[in-house]
Protein backbone atom coordinates (compact mmCIF):
# COMPACT_ATOMS: atom_id res chain seq x y z
CA UNK A 1 0.00 0.00 0.00
CA UNK A 2 1.04 3.45 -1.08
CA UNK A 3 1.51 6.99 0.96
CA UNK A 4 -1.72 9.13 -0.80
CA UNK A 5 0.52 11.61 -1.09
CA UNK A 6 3.02 9.59 -2.69
CA UNK A 7 6.25 8.14 -1.88
CA UNK A 8 7.10 4.73 -0.03
CA UNK A 9 4.36 4.44 3.15
CA UNK A 10 6.00 5.16 6.61
CA UNK A 11 7.90 2.30 8.43
CA UNK A 12 5.50 0.20 10.47
CA UNK A 13 6.37 1.14 14.24
CA UNK A 14 7.80 4.62 13.70
CA UNK A 15 6.36 7.24 15.62
CA UNK A 16 4.65 10.14 14.63
CA UNK A 17 6.55 13.01 12.87
CA UNK A 18 6.24 15.85 15.47
CA UNK A 19 3.30 18.28 14.91
CA UNK A 20 5.18 21.75 15.60
CA UNK A 21 4.55 23.99 18.59
CA UNK A 22 1.96 22.76 20.97
CA UNK A 23 2.63 19.58 20.29
CA UNK A 24 3.12 17.30 23.06
CA UNK A 25 6.77 16.28 21.91
CA UNK A 26 7.81 19.86 22.41
CA UNK A 27 9.93 20.01 25.53
CA UNK A 28 8.66 22.76 27.87
CA UNK A 29 10.03 25.77 28.18
CA UNK A 30 13.18 26.07 31.01
CA UNK A 31 11.63 27.67 33.94
CA UNK A 32 13.13 31.28 34.93
CA UNK A 33 15.99 31.19 37.72
CA UNK A 34 14.33 32.65 40.69
CA UNK A 35 16.05 36.66 41.13
CA UNK A 36 19.27 36.58 43.12
CA UNK A 37 20.01 39.24 45.78
CA UNK A 38 22.42 41.65 44.54
CA UNK A 39 24.33 44.63 45.33
CA UNK A 40 24.25 47.54 43.67
CA UNK A 41 27.54 48.94 41.74
CA UNK A 42 30.16 50.72 43.73
CA UNK A 43 30.51 54.52 42.87
CA UNK A 44 33.89 56.15 42.30
CA UNK A 45 35.75 57.00 45.53
CA UNK A 46 35.28 60.04 46.50
CA UNK A 47 39.22 61.47 46.60
CA UNK A 48 41.91 59.83 45.18
CA UNK A 49 43.28 56.99 47.19
CA UNK A 50 39.85 56.51 48.82
CA UNK A 51 36.81 53.65 48.07
CA UNK A 52 33.49 52.83 49.48
CA UNK A 53 33.96 50.27 51.96
CA UNK A 54 32.18 46.73 50.99
CA UNK A 55 29.67 45.56 52.19
CA UNK A 56 31.40 42.29 53.56
CA UNK A 57 34.40 44.61 55.10
CA UNK A 58 32.15 46.24 56.97
CA UNK A 59 30.24 43.65 58.13
CA UNK A 60 33.15 41.82 59.56
CA UNK A 61 34.48 44.82 60.90
CA UNK A 62 31.26 44.84 63.30
CA UNK A 63 31.63 41.57 64.28
CA UNK A 64 35.22 42.29 65.82
CA UNK A 65 33.93 45.28 67.52
CA UNK A 66 31.14 43.09 69.20
CA UNK A 67 33.85 40.34 70.04
CA UNK A 68 35.70 43.33 72.34
CA UNK A 69 32.37 45.08 73.90
CA UNK A 70 31.36 41.86 74.85
CA UNK A 71 34.41 40.42 76.39
CA UNK A 72 33.99 44.12 78.40
CA UNK A 73 30.37 43.65 78.96
CA UNK A 74 31.56 39.82 80.69
CA UNK A 75 34.50 41.42 82.42
CA UNK A 76 32.57 44.41 83.70
CA UNK A 77 29.21 42.41 84.48
CA UNK A 78 30.62 39.85 85.80
CA UNK A 79 31.71 41.55 88.84
CA UNK A 80 28.47 42.86 89.37
CA UNK A 81 26.74 39.48 89.28
CA UNK A 82 28.70 38.65 91.74
CA UNK A 83 27.82 41.91 93.64
CA UNK A 84 24.06 40.88 93.26
CA UNK A 85 24.35 37.14 94.06
CA UNK A 86 26.18 37.89 97.48
CA UNK A 87 23.67 41.00 98.76
CA UNK A 88 19.96 40.61 98.11
CA UNK A 89 17.07 42.89 98.36
CA UNK A 90 18.14 46.38 96.94
CA UNK A 91 21.43 45.49 96.20
CA UNK A 92 19.98 43.07 93.72
CA UNK A 93 17.88 45.67 92.51
CA UNK A 94 20.45 48.24 91.95
CA UNK A 95 22.82 45.67 90.17
CA UNK A 96 20.20 45.02 87.90
CA UNK A 97 20.29 48.47 86.97
CA UNK A 98 23.82 48.85 86.49
CA UNK A 99 23.73 45.83 83.93
CA UNK A 100 21.11 47.57 81.76
CA UNK A 101 22.96 51.18 81.94
CA UNK A 102 26.55 49.61 81.26
CA UNK A 103 24.77 47.31 78.28
CA UNK A 104 22.78 50.96 77.07
CA UNK A 105 25.40 53.55 77.63
CA UNK A 106 28.25 51.80 77.38
CA UNK A 107 28.02 50.53 73.72
CA UNK A 108 27.05 54.36 73.09
CA UNK A 109 30.60 55.38 75.23
CA UNK A 110 32.87 53.05 72.72
CA UNK A 111 31.13 54.20 69.58
CA UNK A 112 31.28 57.68 69.40
CA UNK A 113 34.61 57.99 71.06
CA UNK A 114 36.49 55.53 68.59
CA UNK A 115 34.27 57.77 65.67
CA UNK A 116 35.29 61.22 67.09
CA UNK A 117 38.57 60.36 68.21
CA UNK A 118 39.91 57.53 65.83
CA UNK A 119 38.09 58.17 63.08
CA UNK A 120 37.15 54.35 63.38
CA UNK A 121 35.67 51.97 66.01
CA UNK A 122 38.72 49.48 66.51
CA UNK A 123 37.29 46.64 64.55
CA UNK A 124 37.11 49.32 61.30
CA UNK A 125 41.14 50.41 62.07
CA UNK A 126 41.82 46.39 62.27
CA UNK A 127 40.28 46.62 58.97
CA UNK A 128 41.94 50.37 57.53
CA UNK A 129 38.00 51.53 57.39
CA UNK A 130 37.19 54.88 58.30
CA UNK A 131 33.86 56.40 58.88
CA UNK A 132 33.54 60.21 58.27
CA UNK A 133 31.59 62.61 56.96
CA UNK A 134 29.62 62.04 53.82
CA UNK A 135 30.16 65.80 52.13
CA UNK A 136 34.01 66.55 52.56
CA UNK A 137 35.59 63.59 54.61
CA UNK A 138 35.98 65.06 58.19
CA UNK A 139 36.13 63.63 61.40
CA UNK A 140 32.69 63.05 63.12
CA UNK A 141 31.23 65.81 65.13
CA UNK A 142 29.82 64.09 68.86
CA UNK A 143 25.87 65.10 67.31
CA UNK A 144 27.11 62.81 64.69
CA UNK A 145 28.47 60.16 66.07
CA UNK A 146 25.53 60.01 68.53
CA UNK A 147 22.65 59.86 65.72
CA UNK A 148 24.55 57.57 63.94
CA UNK A 149 24.51 54.88 67.44
CA UNK A 150 21.60 55.74 67.86
CA UNK A 151 20.27 54.60 64.17
CA UNK A 152 22.71 51.82 64.34
CA UNK A 153 22.92 49.93 67.33
CA UNK A 154 19.96 51.92 69.16
CA UNK A 155 17.69 49.15 68.84
CA UNK A 156 19.58 46.69 69.84
CA UNK A 157 20.76 47.88 72.62
CA UNK A 158 17.72 49.03 74.14
CA UNK A 159 16.40 45.96 73.54
CA UNK A 160 19.56 43.96 75.23
CA UNK A 161 19.11 46.64 78.12
CA UNK A 162 15.48 45.90 78.84
CA UNK A 163 15.98 41.87 78.72
CA UNK A 164 17.34 42.78 82.25
CA UNK A 165 14.51 44.20 83.84
CA UNK A 166 11.68 42.10 85.52
CA UNK A 167 8.48 41.21 84.41
CA UNK A 168 6.39 42.73 81.59
CA UNK A 169 9.59 45.15 80.44
CA UNK A 170 11.96 41.87 79.91
CA UNK A 171 9.38 40.74 77.50
CA UNK A 172 9.13 43.96 76.09
CA UNK A 173 12.95 43.86 75.61
CA UNK A 174 12.54 40.29 74.09
CA UNK A 175 10.49 41.59 71.81
CA UNK A 176 12.56 44.78 70.90
CA UNK A 177 15.67 43.03 70.26
CA UNK A 178 13.43 40.43 68.26
CA UNK A 179 12.65 43.55 66.01
CA UNK A 180 15.97 45.01 65.83
CA UNK A 181 17.15 41.43 64.19
CA UNK A 182 14.80 42.35 61.38
CA UNK A 183 15.73 46.31 61.24
CA UNK A 184 20.06 44.74 61.34
CA UNK A 185 18.54 42.53 57.65
CA UNK A 186 16.84 46.15 56.36
CA UNK A 187 20.28 48.21 57.31
CA UNK A 188 22.39 45.46 55.49
CA UNK A 189 19.99 45.54 52.72
CA UNK A 190 20.23 49.45 52.36
CA UNK A 191 23.81 49.54 52.52
CA UNK A 192 24.19 46.73 49.45
CA UNK A 193 21.80 48.72 47.59
CA UNK A 194 23.66 51.87 48.04
CA UNK A 195 26.29 52.55 44.86
CA UNK A 196 28.28 54.36 48.29
CA UNK A 197 27.77 51.83 50.62
CA UNK A 198 25.37 54.12 52.89
CA UNK A 199 23.14 52.51 55.03
CA UNK A 200 19.75 54.28 56.41
CA UNK A 201 21.65 54.91 59.44
CA UNK A 202 24.42 56.47 57.56
CA UNK A 203 22.23 58.64 55.47
CA UNK A 204 20.08 60.08 58.43
CA UNK A 205 23.59 60.75 60.06
CA UNK A 206 25.23 62.19 56.84
CA UNK A 207 27.99 59.55 56.83
CA UNK A 208 30.07 57.50 54.82
CA UNK A 209 32.28 53.96 55.27
CA UNK A 210 35.54 54.31 53.07
CA UNK A 211 38.56 52.90 53.02
CA UNK A 212 42.00 54.58 51.93
CA UNK A 213 43.95 52.15 48.87
CA UNK A 214 47.06 54.20 48.57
Amino acid sequence: MTDPAGGPPPPQGSAPPPQGPGNWQTPPPPVPAPPQFQQAPVAAGPAPGVVYADTVTRVIAYIIDSVIFFIAAIFIGGLLVLAIFSGGGIVSLIGTILLAVIGLVGSAIYFVYCWTKLRASIGQKVLGLETVNAADGATLTQPQAIRRWAFLFGPFALGSALGYAPGVLAFLGSLIGLLAIIYAFYLLWTVSKDPKRQGFHDVQAATVVVKRVA
